[in-house]
């Protein structure tokens, strides 16, 4: 099967209204997947984590774009750089974890690189740091036209917007102001640059990633799957919210009050938000991997990294602006708003692997849309079918509603 190939797409290129959903091999094929991570994961801008966690020299994050493994920092002039995460020399993974570096040294045979990529030193390599009562035991005189010039770390590209960090390893990639599309201009008001991570909590999924964005932009599940979600962000209150980019969007304008919901607290909305703003919810998810819950004194994500066709690692991740840090009670208030979400995330991760364990059955060709509620999947999953044939194209806003 030729899964680049357009006519695979057929069923779901049309209007929404007549549409299936993706061809099941999409989440249960193992061939699918390889060319999955070089279409649509390698020409992407994959959100891989947060300006808070590179905030100063030194300061470097590790993720994977797709599966490969990369890493981000913070250089001395402050500018923000991406490598891949291996070594030159006989490639090592450098960096394992997250943390501060004031280089990158292999721990392997300690080959080190400056901030910048460059690489410094070699020890023992062309008699490099050997002390010279030793020089006759480490003899280096067969090596070669070896230059340090010739060996820094290979780049990747990396960008920001507000709070969040995007590296593409397709150096052909749209800027990623083009990716973006109008979301910078939508969230204007939202200090997202001022925002901190103040809680993670990682999960392996068995479901591919594909199921757990669906399940979050559509609002079909709510009632079945999120009781106490509605209380608060009720189905009837759910608009869709769709400009030019490469999202999908919904809203919930506006909250509905609920004081016995932890959603439902005194925080301080961020500073800067309109009235409908302050009490409204925006629920965007930013191709391909990152789900936002917006909220007027939160923000709360899920930042997915695929790992096989049928599982994913997943971070559940709580932001928030220094003025609820600092709010009475602050501390306590976010970390009833942690529990709640781990609760509607654990809800959703059930219903995915459902999902997934269902969607093996080789009976099933796929499914019908509900049109109502489910558009934004019929969006993302054409973004899908773009990357896959070889279309690059950012989906235009929602037309204006019928008079």
């Amino acid at each position: 099967m030729d899964y680049t190939d357009e006519r695979l797409y057929q069923l779901t290129r049309g209007p929404v209204e007549r549409a299936q959903t993706l061809n099941p091999v999409a989440y249960r094929s193992g061939d699918y997947y390889p060319v999955e991570l070089d279409r649509v994961w390698s020409k992407s801008w994959v959100c891989v984590g947060y300006t808070s966690q590179v905030a100063e020299p030194g300061d470097t994050l590790v993720s994977t774009v797709g599966e490969q493994p990369i890493f981000v920092v913070r250089d001395n002039d402050r500018a923000l750089r991406g490598f891949f995460n291996v070594c030159r020399h006989r490639g090592s993974q450098l960096v394992e974890r997250d943390g501060k570096n004031k280089f990158i040294r292999c721990p392997y045979h300690a080959w080190g690189y400056g901030l910048d990529g460059k690489l410094l030193g070699t020890p023992y390599f062309k008699g490099l740091d050997v002390p010279e009562e030793d020089r006759a035991f480490f003899d280096t005189s067969q090596v070669k036209e070896f230059r340090k010039e010739d060996y820094p770390l290979l780049p990747v590209q990396v960008d920001t917007w507000g709070c969040f960090v995007f590296a593409t390893l397709d150096p052909q990639t749209m800027p990623l102001s083009e990716w973006l599309g109008d979301l910078p201009q939508r969230f204007a008001r939202y200090p997202l640059t001022e925002l901190t991570v103040v809680g993670r909590k990682p999960f392996e999924i068995a479901a591919n990633w594909k199921l757990i964005a669906e399940n979050f932009m559509e609002y079909y599940h709510l009632p079945w799957v999120h009781p106490e979600l509605t209380t608060v962000s009720g189905v009837k209150e759910h608009h869709r919210y769709q400009g030019p980019g490469m999202y999908t969007g919904m809203s919930t304008s506006p909250l509905t009050r609920n004081p016995e919901s932890a959603l439902d607290n005194d925080l301080p909305a961020m500073p800067g938000l309109d009235a409908t703003e302050a009490n409204s919810a925006y629920w965007i998810w930013m191709f391909p991997n990152i789900a936002l819950f917006l909220l007027p004194n939160h923000l709360f994500t899920l930042l997915l990294r695929p790992n096989g066709f049928g599982r994913t690692i997943e971070s559940a991740d709580l932001l928030a602006h220094p003025t609820a840090l600092a709010a009475p009670d602050g501390a306590r208030k976010l970390a009833a708003l942690s529990d709640y979400w781990d609760m509607v995330n654990k809800q959703d991760i059930l219903a995915v692997e459902r999902v997934q364990a269902g969607i093996r059955a080789s009976a099933y060709p796929g499914g019908r849309m509900c049109f109502r509620f489910e558009e934004p999947i019929h969006r993302f999953q054409n973004m899908v079918i773009d990357r896959m044939t070889g279309v690059s194209r950012v989906p235009p806003g929602d037309p204006p509603p019928t008079p």
